[in-house]
């Protein structure tokens, strides 16, 4: 697989921690591609822990701004987590390389996920914030 590298002017959606769970999420993709047989497991399930507490935050945006189409977008993080799930199953009955062997695909839905669903919330968050009063605007940290 080919690393994925951050690239602010294709990745970047004007959200800070969004932005840095995006960020996150390539370096662990990158870190699990490049592992070994002996950290593959490691490697997969430090991805599986960020995706899981990043789609969470996602998720409770979503909820809090009242996007439209939030049941697609977490269908979307439900579909990578499962895969993430069974290829760590995988793994620990000793099928080496199947978490390796999702990062190539991983890169690919990362591209299309986040210049669309993940663009249309953080353009939500956006609007939401400039909607309400400060004190009512969801905790983005």
């Amino acid at each position: 697989m080919s690393k994925l590298d951050w690239n602010p002017a294709l990745h970047a959606l004007a959200s800070g921690p969004m932005d840095d769970a995006h960020q996150e999420f390539l370096t662990l993709t990158n870190i699990l591609a490049a592992s070994d047989d002996e950290d593959e497991i490691r490697s997969l399930q430090q991805l599986l822990a960020h995706c899981e507490a990043h789609f969470a935050q996602e998720e409770f945006w979503m909820r809090e701004s009242g996007i439209v189409g939030a049941e697609n977008h977490q269908r979307d993080h439900e579909g990578v987590v499962s895969l993430l799930q069974s290829a760590l199953s995988d793994l620990k009955r000793g099928q080496h390389g199947a978490g390796r062997e999702l990062t190539e695909s991983l890169g690919d839905w990362f591209q299309h996920h986040s210049s669309t669903m993940d663009a249309a919330l953080a353009f939500q968050m956006q609007q939401f914030a400039r909607t309400q009063p400060p004190e009512s605007i969801p905790s983005i940290g």
